[in-house]
């Protein structure tokens, strides 16, 4: 296993080259995207009346003078959109009326106890405002991008809720991988699976399917995320032949994970170079191998594997770049298994721990919809498997909270010496979850 101080070292140029400064809001291109000041106006018309009507957050605006309130709002978003306003911090609401103190962010918040749940209730609303003003989803999230940051000013309480609040933003808790961790669909990511804030948590059920030419990888599991910052997973793939000789072939193996989430905010980190950073752990044990009792073989070992169990170490660091609509993320993962551990760790061409990267991109072409590709490299353990990286582009839909599809064309590489030729296929995957 290599050493803490070279996975420290490589977290660090993670997090390094994967940071992108924002831009200030130093020219007005946003503002006239947002439609200029009458566009401002027109989605603060319809904010407004989204929070008030919205239970999670109606109450704290009860005692404020609405209208006040609403010249305050285009002032503060003509303003850091870069048009032609100040926000002058004044507003006055029903106890303070005839005071007209100037308040700071901080101090306006300071006792409306809002949790972070409530914080992003407010940016969810903002962004259908913005839909529904026909803003393009690229301005809606530079805004959203801008605005961000202020949560350290915001939110001043921690909710104590009995049940999950579903209080983090839609997609920001990925998708569930085919190993269980949360990330694209073969690469883990930093963020927490499940919609649970940090004062709260989450859970997902999976279901995934990838078909190639020669064979077919189920994997399902269960993912649970608390307090935004610990994840918990369990998975069981199952691996079949469909072509000969290897058509009665059936593998299977469990994944138990862990991750926990180190350092910065997905999110919230807008104006930092700091992506979000996780590390985690994933247990793989060997189940069954059948189908090649012809051969004599009932155990990976007898395929040239050293180990059936054994454990892959990842480090992880993800950016959310809403200026430009990108998330990214970069993954260095510690590992002997065999195409993911379904043939078994180690082997004839080596036994030691290896570094592999992996790569993804995506781009968020609307709020509910997500584009990109993954890249992941494996290690070449076994003779008989000329093991190759696998890649994939793909598709991720989050209708809501309570669903998300996931549709990609993944590349395998060879798998064994028996069918060697470059396995690739459709990969479907459902994520139920609350």
């Amino acid at each position: 296993m290599p050493s803490l101080r070279r996975l420290g070292g490589l977290s660090l140029l993670l997090a390094s080259s994967l940071a992108l400064a924002q831009p200030a809001a130093s020219d007005d291109t946003l503002f006239r995207a947002l439609g200029g000041q009458p566009g401002i106006k027109n989605v603060v018309d319809t904010f407004l009346p989204l929070v008030v009507a919205d239970a999670r957050i109606k109450d704290n605006f009860a005692d404020f003078d609405l209208e006040q309130l609403k010249l305050r709002l285009q002032e503060q978003f003509c303003e850091i959109s870069g048009g032609p306003c100040r926000y002058t911090g004044k507003y006055r609401d029903r106890t303070m009326d005839g005071v007209g103190t100037v308040r700071d962010m901080v101090t306006v918040h300071q006792d409306l106890q809002i949790s972070n749940a409530m914080f992003n209730a407010l940016a969810e609303n903002l962004q259908l405002a913005m839909q529904q003003q026909g803003v393009p989803n690229s301005a809606a999230n530079r805004l959203v991008a801008r605005l961000a940051p202020m949560q350290r000013d915001i939110v001043t309480a921690r909710a104590t809720p009995a049940a999950p609040d579903r209080g983090k933003l839609l997609a920001t808790g990925g998708v569930s991988t085919v190993e269980g961790a949360a990330g694209g669909g073969i690469v883990p990511w930093a963020l927490i699976s499940g919609y649970g804030s940090r004062d709260s948590w989450g859970a997902n059920a999976y279901y995934t399917y990838l078909g190639t030419q020669d064979y077919q990888l189920a994997s399902y599991g269960v993912v649970v995320g608390i307090a935004d910052r610990l994840e918990i997973s369990l998975a069981d793939q199952q691996l079949r032949g469909s072509l000969a000789p290897l058509d009665r072939l059936a593998i299977r193996q469990q994944i138990f994970g862990l991750k926990v989430k180190l350092a910065g905010d997905v999110v919230y980190d807008q104006d930092s170079l700091m992506p979000q950073v996780a590390a985690g752990i994933l247990y793989k044990r060997h189940q069954r191998l059948g189908g090649l009792d012809a051969l004599g073989v009932s155990r990976v070992q007898q395929l040239g594997a050293s180990d059936d169990h054994g454990y892959d170490y990842y480090l992880a660091a993800t950016k959310l770049v809403l200026e430009h609509s990108l998330l990214l993320n970069a993954t260095v993962r510690a590992t002997r298994a065999n195409q993911m551990g379904l043939l078994g760790l180690g082997g004839d061409q080596g036994t030691r721990t290896r570094l592999m990267p992996e790569l993804s991109v995506a781009y968020l072409a609307d709020r509910k919809l997500a584009i990109g590709a993954e890249y992941r490299r494996k290690p070449h353990n076994l003779g008989l498997d000329h093991e190759k990286a696998y890649y994939d582009v793909f598709a991720a839909w989050f209708p809501n909270k309570n669903l998300s599809l996931t549709l990609a064309y993944a590349v395998l590489g060879d798998i064994t010496v028996f069918n060697p030729k470059r396995q690739r296929g459709a990969y479907l995957s459902v994520q139920a979850g609350f």
